[in-house]
């Protein structure tokens, strides 16, 4: 799994946010916060668990939230990646049960499944699937949910312990 990071987010989300606005009598917002957390993805935290940060740097550039709305549509998007002494399985393991009270959990680790052809239905609302996603060897990938409303974890071996990513995906509208 891989986390775009475009190179000047706050401007082009405000100029999305300004282009969006514009129209007379429609309702649009933006949300963007650098400090997401387990919380923003509506999972726990791993006990004991640090916030990653950039190497070199005292930033946690691996944790954000973005919400993006209009009269008829939304956008949420919450990333937050940690840092755990504890093993790889250790920590897969309590988020694969965490992640389970949202529905079936979907196990991508060594998968390497094609990705879904488009089959002219509306896949919003499908069970996520692993479309091809995978993650290095001694790691583990793991989502839940639909399409629409999502779930992802992701923990691979860092060092002596483990790095984990948690993701939330929602979008919604009333088309």
């Amino acid at each position: 799994m891989t986390v775009l990071r475009p190179s000047r987010p706050r401007q082009a989300l405000a100029a999305l946010a300004l282009v969006l606005a514009a129209g007379a009598g429609h309702a649009a917002g933006l949300d963007i916060h650098a400090d997401a957390d387990a919380r923003d993805v509506g999972l726990p935290l791993y006990p004991g668990a640090v916030k990653r940060a950039e190497p070199g740097s005292d930033s946690h550039s691996g944790a954000f939230s973005f919400g993006l709305w209009g009269d008829s549509f939304g956008f949420r998007l919450a990333v937050a990646s940690y840092r755990s002494d504890d093993g790889v399985e250790a920590v897969a393991r309590f988020y694969r049960d965490a992640l389970a009270r949202y529905g079936p959990v979907l196990a991508c680790t060594g998968v390497h499944a094609r990705a879904r052809g488009h089959d002219g239905q509306d896949d919003r609302d499908k069970p996520v699937s692993c479309d091809g996603d995978s993650v290095e060897a001694g790691g583990h990938l793991f989502k839940v949910g639909i399409n629409r409303a999502q779930r992802v974890f992701q923990v691979k071996p860092a060092g002596d312990g483990a790095a984990c990513t948690l993701v939330r995906i929602e979008m919604h509208s009333t088309d």
